[in-house]
């Protein structure tokens, strides 16, 4: 164990010393046909919220919502929103508070500061079964849980920094009907930015991710998680996700028939020790947050850009995937997976294609069963794989690489 964790803090700090040659030499990464890999692309950061003076602060209170409320202050409060419809929570500061919404509809949660809500396994916004929901251009930060958000429908999350939600993930659940989630800013949570599932299976659950900046959160910025049996596509699309400790987007744990397509994001610099990128002083440029309540420090975990483990039914097409310390794509126990037109770069291998990992049939949490256990099954087409550390591709006895022109 000693040795693989130094081999990877050494790959680290080579991918991390190349990468910065090349950034100081303004020079451009080509493969052997003298393409260039794609440059990152520029998704603008959601502007801070600036709150107006609160009309008037509620200290300890649990309040139970009726009607609009605009530039309040609530500490240690609880507001519910229970069967109401047409209701705009705006302009105001939640300090150590919660919202819990249920059997709604038409509801707005804009312009708000939701922070330091910090109970265990619980959010400081709870919300289910609401039909038509926005959460517009809020800041929520430093709480256990940001939002959990389930069995809902028509939901839009837009403009809203997300940051520091530390125990359980800055949004978790996702089982919607009709969702989109864009031009957000997920920093510093853990262990994911987007914990999605839809364990009941239910076949009308569909999401659209994109254009959202993703970055340094501590393992998965994207995981789906018993996430099958939509005959709806959920497309992850245009994304740039940066600096997260495990994997880019993570597909895994029994997500057959997932119907999800994986396209034109950028994904680079997962699992690198931040301690071995420096800005041109000499510092440490990239710091992971160590907060006293985190349930685990920040450790190395996979590094690839994209994992799909026991699942089937994802494609991945047109991404770059390029200067992450593990796999640009890693694939395990995954069926019915195609691979096309991506750029995989600088990874230590550009594509790894295995079969399941006995543990998996042991595991705490959604095992798989033997008749699920197997090799791995991927067709690829017109893929550009170069310049990885230890070769473009790998692939164990008995999984099956399908080319297709």
């Amino acid at each position: 164990m000693k040795f693989q964790m130094k081999k990877w803090i050494l790959l680290a700090a080579a991918l991390a010393v190349g990468i910065l040659v090349l950034v100081c030499l303004d020079w451009n990464v080509v493969d052997e046909n003298g393409v260039e890999v794609p440059p990152p692309p520029r998704i603008p950061t959601p502007a801070p919220v600036v709150l107006p003076e609160p009309v008037e602060a509620y200290v300890g209170e649990t309040i139970n919502v009726s009607s609009n409320i605009t530039g309040q202050r609530f500490e240690n409060c609880t507001l519910t929103i229970l069967g109401e419809e047409g209701i705009t929570i705006s302009g105001c500061d939640f300090q150590n508070s919660r919202m819990i919404i249920e059997d709604s509809r038409d509801i707005e949660i804009s312009h708000n500061i939701i922070m330091d809500y910090y109970v265990h396994e619980d959010a400081a916004v709870r919300i289910h079964c609401v039909e038509g929901l926005l959460v517009d251009h809020n800041e929520v930060s430093g709480n256990s849980i940001g939002i959990i958000i389930g069995r809902c429908s028509d939901v839009v999350i837009r403009n809203n920094i997300f940051e520091a939600n530390d125990q359980h993930n800055a949004i978790s659940g996702l089982d919607c009907r009709g969702a989109k989630i864009h031009g957000n800013l997920f920093r510093f949570n853990f262990p994911h930015a987007l914990m999605i599932m839809n364990r009941d299976a239910d076949p009308l659950v569909q999401l659209l991710i994109h254009d959202n900046l993703f970055d340094r959160n501590i393992e998965d910025a994207i995981n789906f998680e018993d996430f099958g049996g939509s005959r709806l596509v959920t497309r992850v699309y245009g994304n740039r996700i940066n600096g997260t400790g495990w994997a880019g987007i993570n597909v895994e744990y029994n997500s057959w028939g997932a119907n999800i397509v994986i396209e034109d994001n950028y994904i680079d610099d997962n699992g690198l020790l931040t301690e071995e990128i420096l800005d041109e002083e000499g510092r440490p440029e990239r710091l992971y947050p160590a907060h006293d309540h985190q349930p685990e420090a920040y450790a190395l975990g996979w590094g690839h850009g994209v994992k799909l483990e026991d699942c089937s039914g994802v494609i991945v097409r047109g991404n770059a995937i390029i200067s992450n310390a593990g796999n640009g794509v890693d694939i395990k126990n995954a069926r019915n997976v195609t691979l096309e037109e991506n750029t995989m770069a600088l990874n230590r291998i550009g594509l790894s294609v295995m079969g399941y990992q006995e543990s998996s049939l042991h595991r705490e949490h959604s095992p798989i069963s033997p008749e699920d256990a197997g090799v791995s099954i991927v067709t690829v087409r017109s893929n550009r794989i170069f310049d990885n550390a230890e070769g473009a591709l790998y692939v164990e006895e008995g999984s099956q690489l399908r080319e297709e022109e």
